[in-house]
C-alpha cells in the first residue's frame, strides 16, 4: 500500500526536477510563463478562488441538509438520504454536462461565468461534507437539547449554542474536504471551464496532450504543485480531527 500510494507523487517529483538529461528547477521556472496560452500561476489562483467558493456554497448546502436529515424521520429520512448522496453514485462528466445543458435553458445565461465551475464542484463535494456533519450532529445527546429548551430558547438559539459548538470541527472539516475535492476535480470542470480561465487540473490535462518538453515540464511541475496544496489541506484537517478525537 506504501509503494502505491508514495511511487507515483515521488515520480513526479523526481521528474520534474529532471530536465535535458540533467537536474533543473527549469519546469518551476516555467509556471511563472505562458504555456498553452495560459501562465501556470494563473491556473493556481483560479483552482484556489473556484475552490473556496465551492467549498463555501458546499457547506451551505451540505449543513442545511444534515440539519433536514438529522431532524428527519421515517421513509422520507432515508429517501432524502440516499438523494444527497446521488452525486458520489453519478459521473463528474455526467454532472458537468448536465449543469451545462440546464444552465443553457435558464434565464441568465451562466455558461460563460467562472461561477458554474464552482457550483458543479460544489454538487460533487456535498455528499462528503454531509457524511462529515450528520455523525457529529446525530452524536449529540437530545438532553443538551431539551435542557436548552427548557429555559427559554427558540430553536434556533438552541442551535447555535448547543449545536454548533459540538460540530464546530466537523464544519472545519467539512470545509477543508470540500476544498480538496474541489482543487483536484477534473470530470467536471473540463466541460465548464473556460479556455482562458482553466483550473489547475483542467490546465495538467491540457499540457500533457500537447507536444514538447517544455509542456511535459510544465504539467509536471503543475501536477507537483497540486499535489503540495492538496497534502498541506489534508494534513492540517487530519490536525483538527485528530485533536477534536482527543478532546472527546
Amino acid at each position: 500500500m506504501a509503494v502505491v500510494l508514495v511511487t507515483p507523487p515521488a515520480s513526479l517529483l523526481v521528474r520534474s526536477l529532471r530536465f535535458d538529461g540533467g537536474w533543473s528547477l527549469h519546469a518551476y521556472r516555467i509556471l511563472g510563463t505562458e504555456v498553452a496560452g495560459v501562465r501556470p500561476l494563473d491556473a493556481v489562483s483560479t483552482s484556489l478562488r473556484t475552490a473556496v467558493d465551492a467549498a463555501l456554497l458546499a457547506l451551505v448546502l451540505g449543513l442545511l441538509a444534515a440539519v433536514a436529515l438529522d431532524r428527519g424521520r421515517g421513509r422520507g429520512k432515508e429517501l432524502a438520504d440516499g438523494f444527497m448522496m446521488l452525486p458520489l453514485g453519478v459521473s463528474a462528466v455526467t454532472v458537468g454536462f448536465g449543469l451545462l445543458i440546464t444552465m443553457g435553458s435558464l434565464p441568465g445565461d451562466l455558461r460563460r461565468s467562472q461561477l458554474l465551475v464552482a457550483i458543479a464542484q460544489a454538487m460533487i463535494a456535498m455528499p462528503l461534507v454531509v457524511r462529515t456533519l450528520l455523525p457529529a450532529m446525530q452524536g449529540i445527546d437530545e438532553r443538551l437539547r431539551h435542557a436548552a429548551g427548557v429555559l427559554g430558547a427558540a430553536p434556533p438559539r438552541v442551535w447555535f449554542s448547543v449545536d454548533l459548538p459540538l460540530v464546530a470541527r466537523s464544519l472545519a472539516a467539512a470545509v477543508g474536504f470540500a476544498f480538496v475535492v474541489a482543487l483536484g476535480e477534473f470530470g467536471a470542470t473540463s466541460f465548464l471551464a473556460r479556455a482562458d480561465q482553466p483550473t489547475l487540473p483542467v490546465l495538467i490535462g491540457k499540457l500533457i496532450s500537447r507536444p514538447g518538453a517544455d509542456n511535459l515540464a510544465a504539467a509536471l511541475a503543475s501536477s507537483v504543485l497540486l499535489a503540495v496544496v492538496t497534502g498541506a489541506i489534508v494534513a492540517v484537517i487530519e490536525t483538527v480531527r485528530v485533536a477534536d478525537v482527543g478532546e472527546f
